[in-house]
């Protein structure tokens, strides 16, 4: 199970930093429209909580790998809680982040966030093939 979520979540990194990469301009304005509603904030928040709900679960055995994934279910569970309380302040944030990053920020510094968000995917894959 352990390795399935290292894996999962491998997968996910990529698939969703992939784009920026090679589309980024384009990929930056499908997040900010895919954050454009409270409704849309507290499904995100609800996702995360199911994800908390699974790092906090499983047992990743001893030592530092599991400290930091549990560390990351609890932060996960902070996050949910706060997106559930308080949409509206996390809607206004992300799209002013969104739409300073797409208007300030080159395209060459997006492909290369987009490229190393891609290795941590790769490595959360390695990390999960090596726990099987």
């Amino acid at each position: 199970m352990d390795s399935v979520l290292c894996i999962g979540v491998g997968i996910l990194a990529i698939v969703t930093r992939g784009p920026l990469i090679v589309a980024p301009r384009a990929t930056l304005r499908f997040y900010r429209n895919l954050l454009s509603s409270e409704a849309r904030i507290r499904a995100f928040g609800a996702a995360f909580a199911a994800l908390a709900v699974i790092l906090l679960v499983s047992d990743f055995g001893e030592g530092g790998l599991d400290r930091l994934f549990k560390a990351g279910g609890w932060l996960m569970a902070a996050v949910a809680f706060l997106f559930a309380v308080l949409p509206n302040f996390f809607l206004q944030f992300f799209q002013s982040i969104l739409r300073h990053i797409e208007h300030s920020v080159s395209d060459g510094i997006v492909r290369t966030l987009g490229a190393l968000a891609v290795l941590i995917g790769v490595a959360l894959i390695y990390v999960g093939f090596t726990m099987i």
